[in-house]
């Protein structure tokens, strides 16, 4: 098995750019100075960015359509979480592409993290069992509504495992085994969302620097039996040293060629057949466009 990316007839590549899972305020703190509509909208710039500076494509590419609406209304928190009805509106859309389109294998361009909870459950409807998750991310995500928090992002992995609003759960073709999810760089453990991630026995590796550290991965896949891996990268996960188009702040991440290192080592024993790539926040170009409605252009 030397698959590093999903290839083939079966690749679909999906444009993901939804930014509701964000909770507002939480964001806006994130990036003082900046419209608070830019803020908000910004996870909604990073995947263009991405599919612009990936490699070329052999197989299809769909968009998921996403709402730029931000008022009020639109953003309504529902039986606690911001802005449910465009998150369920736009998972909805995304399930249906797939469903579709009957992807063997799927990598997504996304906005906030909630966007691999489509392509990752439609994969586990494939693939059932022999499917693994690598959930490489600072923060655990295994949030549940009726947490401080209300963005959809910080309860993906868990709704993924069957924890959370019955609603949105109810709609995905499979759910993931907590014993088949692995917890990669997890490095903010303050989150209300640990104690459900230790009640479901999810586990954890941490920032992975050495071999040994990747050795720890590479047990744990052999150990689930996953002849499949789905990967889902937040960019906060890598240490600001070598990207600062995050959230992450900190210098105690993941260096780039170590997460290089971790997916390259994991694709010599399972076949990578899904693959996310999450929160690119692009404040530079935000305040560029912000400049831009100001002139007369």
């Amino acid at each position: 098995m030397n698959s590093t990316s999903p290839t083939g007839p079966g690749a679909l590549r999906l444009i993901f750019p939804q930014w509701q899972g964000a909770s507002g305020p939480a964001t806006h703190q994130l990036h003082p100075g900046v419209d608070a509509h830019d803020t908000q909208l910004s996870f909604n710039l990073g995947p263009a960015l991405l599919e612009l500076m990936a490699p070329d494509h052999d197989g299809a590419t769909a968009y998921v359509p996403v709402s730029t609406d931000t008022t009020d209304e639109a953003l309504a928190t529902v039986d606690g979480i911001y802005a449910r009805d465009a998150v369920v509106r736009q998972l909805m859309e995304a399930l249906k592409i797939l469903r579709d389109a009957e992807p063997t294998s799927v990598v997504t361009f996304g906005g906030e993290c909630s966007v691999s909870v489509a392509p990752f459950s439609h994969l586990a409807s494939v693939y059932g069992d022999s499917l693994a998750v690598l959930w490489i991310d600072a923060h655990s995500d295994t949030g549940v509504p009726g947490d401080s928090y209300t963005g959809f992002r910080s309860m993906a992995l868990a709704t993924l495992a069957g924890e959370g609003d019955a609603g949105i759960i109810a709609e995905l073709p499979a759910l993931i085994p907590p014993a088949n999810i692995l917890q990669v760089g997890l490095r903010h453990w303050d989150s209300e969302g640990i104690a459900v991630k230790e009640r479901l026995g999810i586990q954890t590796v941490g920032i992975t620097s050495t071999p040994r550290d990747n050795r720890q991965v590479l047990e744990w896949i052999a150990g689930t039996g996953a002849q499949q891996l789905a990967i889902h990268i937040d960019l906060d996960v890598i240490d600001r040293r070598d990207f600062t188009g995050s959230v992450g702040q900190d210098t105690d991440g993941m260096r780039m060629s170590e997460l290089v290192s971790l997916v390259s080592d994991a694709a010599a024993v399972a076949d990578i057949v899904g693959l996310s790539l999450t929160e690119h926040i692009p404040m530079e170009l935000v305040r560029l466009g912000g400049l831009l409605r100001d002139l007369p252009v």
